[in-house]
Order: C-alpha cells, then structure tokens, then sequence
C-alpha cells in the first residue's frame, strides 16, 4: 500500500462522558502537534456536558462535536469511525494527552516501513507524580504478527487502542467496530478483529503516550463478570489461533490467566463483599464440575511456569490451599 508521508489526514476519535474539567488537555494536546494534517472528532455520549462549549472556545474548525445520547463508550467510538474521513485512525482518551510529536512519528513510521499497524511506548501517570513508562525493546517491523501480538500482550501494549495507528481503509473495508456488548476489553476485541486483516506491523519504543490514571474517576471497580469476559474474548482469540494455524501455547497460558485472576480478584480490596461473603464466591467457583476439568487440561499444557505451579499445587488442592495461594500472593506483592 502506497502512502505519502506528507498530506494523509489522521481522523482522531476522542470519546467524552462527564470530563468537562480534563477535556481542554486532550484537545490541546492534539492542536500542538506537530503533524497537522488532522481532523479531531469529540463524541460526548450520555448526560450532556460542556463539551461543545469547550470545543468553541478553540474557534479550530478542524475539531468536530457530535452527541449522542447513549452513554456507552464502544458506540462512540463506532460513532467516531463513522464520520472519520482521514486516511489514518488515531484514538485518545479525554483524560490523556499526546506527546506533541505523536502524530508525527507514528504517522511516519508507518509510512515509510509499509505496516498497517504501529503501536508505541507510553507513560503511566499515577496521581499526578508518579510515572510508570511501558515499552517494549523486543520487536521492530515484522511479518509475524503472532510474535508482534504475544510479545505486546506480554508487555501490557496490545490492549490498547491509544498508542496505536491504523489504516481507516482496513477498518472500512472489513467493517471492523467496537463490539457494544462488553464494557471491558472491547479494545482488545478491536485489536483482534484489525490484526486478522494485516500482514505487516512495526513498534515505536519511544513513550509517545501519556496516559493519567483516575483524573476521570475511573478506577478499578470490582466486575462480577469479569470472568465470563474474559474467558470469551480468550475463545475468541483462540479461534483466530486456529484459522491462522499457529500454536497454541499462549492460548493455554491465557486460559490459565484469566482463571488465576478470577481467584486472586475476590480478594482484591475493590471487592465490596465481606470476608464470608468472598469465601462463598470461592466456594461457588471450585465447586463447578467444569472447574477441575478445565483446569486439569491446562496443567498438562501450560508452559508459564508460574500459572502452572499455580493449578497443580494450589487450585486443584481445594479452599484452603487456593486462600494460602492468594495469601502468599499478597504477602509477595506487599
């Protein structure tokens, strides 16, 4: 695919809910860049805000409001691409900022390596202070984009749609948009649907990011169904895995992940349960007949070690072993 480096418009899609405060950063950091070539397509979703009052006071015709009375963030999105006209699809957040060379940089990076895909580093910023930067020195341009989703995954950089740049045409062509249905990983359930499609990606090490954790009062709230989430979008995956051939390892590995997490989040803080109440979740998992089925098949074909230590010694043991895994778990992390 041929692209000039110069004159691609990049449509930006900034979902908005409730973010009057934090929302003048997110467009400021994009009117700052230093690639100019872009359209910035705000869609407020659900209670309506000062949004458009924000977007005027910019008097930048290249910024475009749209609201939408449902508030669900996969739908305005799908919104967004939509009524994108670029050439290229960027996301942010309200609550996050450019690096002021983002643009620039991914757009040139795809550009002249011929990926379809280019994902970059970003920083973390805890409570205004402190910063946690991810990136990933493991993988370039590559053809193998079982290695260049794995290595990703690994790292937490392939989730995301915010250090990511695509082409608007393979989304287009392939009607490929935010499945509504999950409020949790519908960005990584985008991300499988785009790389289906692709032959070629490419990584920029550089934390052109800069994402800011809980200005929006987002946190981590505890999700009783985060479980079912997850293990669909992991059957989901796996059906790739298999029309693509590839192996299998990292789809056992998950697998055994998402039930490792399932156990360690009913003792996690942001449970509001009690203590017997957390006991009784517990209790309700292990006794399931396809529990011990499911979790006997991974043992004999997980290869992360720790997942597998995990199965045989801990959650196959019974209650009291599984709260003294969760126990040392804690007593490691504190």
């Amino acid at each position: 695919m041929k692209l000039k480096m110069e004159g691609n418009k990049i449509s930006i899609i900034l979902p908005t809910y409730n973010a009057d405060e934090i929302l003048s950063k997110a467009i400021k950091s994009v009117i700052n860049q230093t690639y100019q070539n872009w359209e910035l397509l705000v869609i407020e979703n659900g209670k309506r805000g000062q949004a458009e009052n924000i977007i005027k006071e910019f008097e930048n015709d290249k910024i475009k409001y749209i609201y939408q009375e449902i508030a669900n963030v996969s739908e305005a999105r799908n919104t967004g691409l939509n009524n994108a006209s670029g050439e290229y699809i960027a996301f942010l957040d309200s609550d996050d900022k450019y690096g002021k060379d983002f643009l620039e940089n991914m757009i040139k990076n795809i550009s002249i390596n011929k990926t379809q895909l280019v994902t970059c580093g970003y920083k973390r910023v805890y409570d205004k202070k402190q910063i946690l930067i991810k990136q990933c020195k493991n993988i370039e341009n590559t053809t193998n984009i079982k290695e260049y989703l794995e290595t990703l995954k690994e790292n937490y950089l392939f989730n995301e749609l915010w250090n990511k740049m695509y082409i608007s045409k393979i989304i287009k062509e392939n009607n490929i948009r935010f499945n509504q249905k999950y409020e949790l990983g519908e960005d990584f359930l985008f991300n499988l649907d785009y790389i289906k499609y692709i032959e070629k990606a490419s990584y920029i090490n550089n934390p052109l990011y800069i994402y800011t954790e809980g200005e929006t009062g987002l946190k981590l709230k505890y999700r009783p169904n985060k479980f079912n989430i997850e293990y669909e979008l992991t059957q989901y995956l796996e059906k790739i895995y298999k029309e693509k051939n590839w192996d299998m390892n990292y789809i056992y590995n998950r697998y055994a992940r998402v039930y490792y997490n399932q156990i360690i989040d009913i003792y996690k803080p942001n449970n509001p349960a009690n203590k017997k109440e957390k006991n009784q979740q517990l209790q309700e998992i292990i006794s399931k007949k396809e529990y011990k089925e499911e979790l006997k098949k991974l043992e004999k074909n997980v290869t992360d070690k720790k997942m597998k230590i995990a199965i045989k010694y801990f959650f196959l043991k019974g209650k009291t072993m599984i709260k003294l895994f969760v126990f040392l778990n804690n007593v490691r992390k504190g």
